[in-house]
């Protein structure tokens, strides 16, 4: 059985067909079942015989869907099952599964009446050995690399009509010179604990770049593997480019496409184009040519040649903060002989990005100069964002990555990094469709950054690789960024080597060589492409953020957040057995990151024990934790998007989502539970907002209101309004700011606030921010000490380590009066899905602080996910009302809220 790929656009229409008929066209089937796999040490037999029919694999473990590594394959099959448990990973699985070849297996028929026949690999890690009807295609010393593609013609020995035996013998990635553990490919490197997963070498700062894996190594097959049925002519990598010029916005469009001849023999053909898009004219171009016996030519239909392909006034692609990400089809076939050979269809943008650097007096102009940034079709691009992984096995899972990309967009960010790790390339059609730009590029620390240990092969390989992640991602419209370096500068040769790559593949988008700031050149000095990895990977106070005095406060930065991140309780039961739930203990340990400090929370705990106070049990830490990421999230995103253009550009989150139950950083939790840091996050994302920023500058007698705009558009007629309560619920001050303009990526101060030194220990600031018709627009509240954070001195500020010359005293909320709130919630139904609208009314004169609800099918059950709320961990202020609105899928049952806040005693309500 195979799934058919019929390609309208980048939507792949599946079906599953035992076979095509001779009259069916040219197309991609993907091998995704009857697929079996055998450690090579209990198959019996080698590849001439396994990939024949007559070998018997009732022994084998059968495959849910590919693609698939071993230890998931293993995982789902029963054999190591729950992995994601406590420390089953460790305790239930042995360590050595990369130690061992690995077999996969599949039967299938492939469709008669074409004349040639090719597979294609785009992803196996490490190396293979590939075998079909008793023959071998390849040896594991051809197929090599994690991320390099291969094509392999098997018209000669393939059973048109007929069943086809496929295997593969997968060699997982081995160590290099006894350092590193990987070849390649790829690393976990710090996102899972070294001590107890990966290179078991030292774990002091001295030794801190080893590697992390899980115990096969993510070996196997990790990419669909596809059958392609053409004629004699095969058209590969289609791409369209965009020129385009502003701001009469005429675009000159270039198809690309590689068309490879099978035959023994000259083929002459057509080569037709046909561009469009619902409402605007339909554009058609064609080549005639003749390709020689075997050739294989990339065939440029440009704008000089066919001026049908300068369109005035497309519709362009936009990032969706900033506009429609508008996407046009393009549809290609190569005609021989009044028959289809092979065609394509893909869906392309029409846009603009341009890169560039300014100048930023805290870093001396090294390399290319400043701080980077881009522009899309001609505006400034504030970069808002966060650090994107897949599932820790590598499950390919589409669902939920539609599901991380709504949570992206309600999130309101607009960049998504990869870090190596290029999985699918399902998210990035996704991204497409959803106007999320998005940056690749290769992974730090391990062999990938240790050029002065490259085999000849490995320069093989890495030029293999680029080649095809650069085809793979260049049709793609929300493609921004490709980086050559993370943490490191590829050595002069090897840049060379991969600007040569990408400019013959004609990439359009931006290239950086590194996208650290601690880069060295080969006489050791510091250079950088501006754009900065100085963390830091520890809690911040909003006052670090806000204070100006730091570096990674401001600039292009890569990668910058919270390594030690505590999920929702609900999230933590499910990974966290019952009896090691509390104290913190190595269990939790062993679900954290590898660095010093990180490897056993220590910055989060001293963060919540220094401001919070010690916690007596789970539910207390985990409750003071969401204060804490809410509060130092906000203030991350929130100083890029009110501290101004010129010195904040680009700022991402390390991380966005997690790879696997843990605390290593991230916004949202591996169950895709919205915490804190989410709804912290969420706040410093919107559009137009307005800002507390803590009496961080100056002299800190005074204290900053800013307003922002994110947003496309010049926005005024705004209104402020900030009110300072005390923890009993009184007010303080209340005080407005009319006719508040704010300029496209711009910022205004509306007004400076006194401190309040006769309130209470802590005292709250909430700023509402209104439009001219009075509407609210964004509301914030703060809790703020009488004393301050400071860092102190720069020196203090080490990425992995929280140091603190002065810390504030937030423990004054724990000694809150009561409040009961009343709760109720109605549901709805609309097409985007299930509605519930949740109101708390305080009835009291007090605060209601921190207030979480939460959607549930039962009035004691978990939380229903995924789930997205307009806002979460709200406060209600005395005699008032909020609402908080819920989305669910369609096919969710929400029967009850809970609400649980840090001064109110839970409650729940059926939803009517």
């Amino acid at each position: 059985m195979f799934r058919v790929i019929c390609a309208v656009g980048s939507l792949l229409c599946l079906f599953v067909s035992p076979a095509l008929s001779a009259a069916d066209a040219p197309g991609k089937l993907e091998l995704s079942s009857n697929w079996k796999l055998c450690a090579a040490k209990d198959a019996g037999a080698e590849g001439a015989e396994i990939s024949t029919s007559n070998y018997q694999d009732q022994a084998w473990h059968p495959i849910r869907r590919m693609p698939a590594t071993v230890l998931e394959i293993l995982q789902e099959g029963g054999i190591y099952p729950n992995l994601y448990f406590g420390k089953n990973m460790l305790e239930k699985v042995p360590q050595d599964l990369y130690r061992q070849d690995w077999w996969y297996r599949t039967v299938f028929t492939a469709p008669a009446g074409f004349s040639t026949y090719t597979l294609e690999f785009p992803g196996i890690n490490y190396r293979a050995e590939i075998w079909i009807n008793g023959h071998k295609l390849a040896e594991s010393k051809q197929i090599v690399g994690m991320y390099a593609a291969h094509q392999l013609n098997v018209t000669q020995w393939i059973k048109a009509g007929a069943q086809n035996t496929l295997a593969v013998k997968v060699t997982p990635e081995q160590l290099v010179q006894d350092v590193n553990g990987v070849e390649l490919a790829d690393s976990w490197f710090d996102w899972i604990n070294w001590k107890y997963l990966g290179y078991k070498g030292k774990y002091t700062r001295k030794h801190l770049f080893d590697a992390s894996f899980v115990p096969d190594r993510n070996a196997g097959i990790w990419k669909p593997v596809y059958l392609k049925t053409t004629g004699d002519v095969a058209l590969e990598n289609p791409a369209v480019n965009s020129e385009l010029s502003l701001p009469r916005a005429i675009a000159r469009l270039t198809i690309y496409a590689t068309l490879h001849n099978f035959a023994a023999q000259a083929v002459t053909g057509t080569l037709k184009g046909t561009i469009s898009r619902q409402g605007k004219p339909g554009i058609e171009v064609e080549q005639n040519l003749t390709l020689a016996a075997g050739e294989t030519r990339e065939v440029a239909l440009d704008p000089e040649k066919y001026p049908s392909l300068i369109v005035s006034n497309p519709d362009l692609w936009w990032p969706y903060t900033m506009g429609q990400p508008s996407l046009y089809e393009l549809s290609l076939e190569f005609v021989q002989d009044q028959k289809t050979s092979d065609s394509s269809h893909i869906r392309f943008g029409i846009r603009s990005i341009t890169q560039h650097r300014d100048r930023d007096e805290e870093f001396p102009d090294k390399g290319k100069g400043g701080n980077f940034y881009l522009q899309v079709n001609g505006r400034d691009f504030l970069m808002r964002g966060a650090d994107y992984t897949p599932d820790l096995l590598y499950r390919y899972d589409p669902d939920r990555e539609a599901e991380i990309l709504r949570y992206v967009k309600d999130l309101g960010m607009n960049m998504l990094r990869w870090e190596s790790k290029i999985s699918s390339e399902h998210i990035v059609e996704l991204a497409d469709e959803e106007g999320i730009p998005l940056m690749f590029g290769w992974m730090c620390r391990n062999q990938w950054e240790k050029w002065e240990q490259w085999s000849d092969e490995d320069h093989r390989v890495a030029s293999q690789s680029l080649r095809s992640q650069a085809l793979m991602l260049r049709p793609h419209a929300s493609v921004f960024i490709w980086a050559n370096g993370s943490d490191g500068l590829p050595p002069e040769p090897v840049r060379n080597e991969y600007h040569k790559i990408l400019s013959e593949l004609h990439w359009q988008n931006a290239i950086v060589d590194t996208v650290s700031s601690f880069a060295k050149d080969p006489k050791g000095e510091r250079i950088w492409d501006g754009i900065i990895m100085e963390g830091p990977y520890s809690w911040r106070s909003p006052t670090y953020w806000f204070s100006g005095k730091y570096p990674p406060s401001r600039g292009s930065a890569a990668e910058q957040g919270d390594n030690e991140s505590i999920p929702t309780l609900e999230s933590l039961k499910k990974f966290i057995p019952p009896d090691k739930l509390w104290p913190i203990n190595d269990t939790w340990f062993f679900h954290a990151g590898a660095i010093d400090g990180t490897n056993v929370l220590l910055n989060v705990q001293r963060a919540v024990n220094r401001r919070y106070g010690p916690s007596s049990n789970v539910e207390e830490f985990v409750r003071k934790a969401q204060l804490s990421h809410y509060e130092s999230t906000r203030a991350q995103f929130e100083t890029f998007a009110a501290s101004g253009w010129a010195n904040h550009k680009m700022t991402l989150y390390w991380m966005l989502n997690s790879h696997w139950p843990s605390f290593y950083g991230h916004i949202i939790d591996y169950y895709l539970s919205p915490g804190g840091a989410y709804y912290g996050a969420k706040k410093g994302l919107r559009p137009v907002s307005v800002v507390f920023e803590g009496y961080a500058t100056g002299d800190h007698s005074q204290a900053k209101i800013m307003v922002f705009n994110q947003s496309p558009a010049d926005v005024q007629g705004l209104r402020v309004r900030v009110r300072v309560y005390d923890l009993n619920g009184k007010v303080l001050d209340d005080r407005s700011a009319n006719s508040v303009q704010v300029p496209f990526n711009g910022t205004t101060q509306a007004m400076a606030l006194p401190r309040y030194p006769q309130s209470t220990p802590v005292f709250f600031v909430r700023c509402q921010l209104s439009d001219s018709a009075g509407s609210l627009v964004a509301e914030n509240t703060y809790w703020q000490s009488q004393k301050d954070d400071d860092m102190g001195d720069r020196k203090n500020d080490s990425a992995f380590d929280l140091k603190q010359d002065s810390w504030s005293d937030m423990t004054a909320l724990n000694t809150m009066a009561p409040v009961q709130l009343e709760l109720s919630a109605h549901q709805s139904t609309t097409e985007s899905g299930t509605k519930v609208a949740i109101r708390l009314h305080n009835p009291s004169e007090r605060i209601a602080f921190f207030e979480r609800a939460a959607v549930s099918a039962t009035e004691n059950g978990d939380e229903i996910l995924p789930i997205r709320y307009d806002d979460n961990y709200i406060t209600v202020y005395p005699g008032e009302t909020a609402e908080i609105d819920a989305t669910l899928s369609k096919s969710a049952e929400p029967r009850w809220v809970r609400l649980e806040g840090y001064n109110t005693p839970a409650s729940s309500a059926q939803i009517e």
